[in-house]
């Protein structure tokens, strides 16, 4: 049986060190996790513009291909996928789909893997604030506590809650056709959600598609506080960088 890091289509095409730090620290901690070349899509952003039907099809495809590869297991980095895994694939394919589904929050959240981890930050105290993407806090199996529960573990490093958090986060509105059609309610959400950081010097995402958007306005309204994923920010820690550079 195989485990699988599951990197997703926007992450590996447009986020490759993203991709790098998520894969360093998961094989850090297990090192029986594989990448592999040519993974198919999960379909989730298909799953919006396509008939039931052909999307019933290409999950059926994608999971023959995890029965070829003989994964049991997935960890993946996308919170797109995570959702869509967890929740369609068991729809569509009920008992004939037999992958362990855990995104990469749920399998650093766990003990025995935090404290392999083992993340010290010595610098001054570093306060960030973390946005709950939909794609995690509306999931089948939701994931809230998770981050909070890995950062809160680290030294020195302090978590500033925005007024939106938890399940009342804002929609940064990337996802699901949104900005393509209402660019402007995008933005505006988005803008938000930075006002909204006051103290926080950093914005932590888990999810790619409201990294995306968070790049694209902070670029757009010259905000100058970073915008991290979560793996590269723990990244950074682990070898020393500066996460504010």
């Amino acid at each position: 049986m195989t485990k699988q890091i599951f990197l997703g289509c926007l992450s590996s095409t447009h986020y490759k060190d993203t991709c790098e730090s998520g894969i360093k620290i998961i094989q850090s901690i297990d090192s029986e996790y594989k990448v592999f070349d040519d993974v198919p899509c999960c379909g989730a952003l298909s799953y919006h513009i396509t008939q039931e039907e052909k999307m019933k099809q290409h999950v059926e495809y994608v999971n023959k291909w995890f029965q070829e590869h003989n994964i049991n297991k997935i960890t993946t980095i996308c919170a797109g996928c995570y959702q869509y895994l967890t929740k369609y694939y068991p729809m569509f394919l009920g008992k004939d789909f037999k992958v362990e589904v855990e995104h990469l929050l749920q399998f650093l959240a766990r003990s025995d893997n935090l404290s392999k981890l083992n993340i010290n930050y010595e610098g001054k105290k570093l306060r960030f604030c973390y946005h709950d993407a939909c794609h995690l806090r509306n999931a089948v199996v939701p994931i809230i506590e998770e981050p909070r529960k890995i950062l809160n573990s680290i030294k020195n490093v302090e978590l500033q809650e925005m007024e939106n958090n938890k399940l009342n986060s804002i929609c940064c509105g990337s996802g699901g056709g949104v900005y393509s059609i209402f660019k402007e309610n995008s933005d505006y959400n988005t803008k938000t959600i930075f006002d909204q950081m006051r103290r926080g010097k950093i914005l932590l995402t888990g999810c790619p598609f409201c990294y995306t958007a968070f790049q694209r306005v902070k670029k757009e309204n010259n905000i100058r506080k970073p915008v991290l994923k979560i793996e590269d920010f723990l990244m950074k820690l682990i070898n020393g960088v500066d996460p504010l550079k």
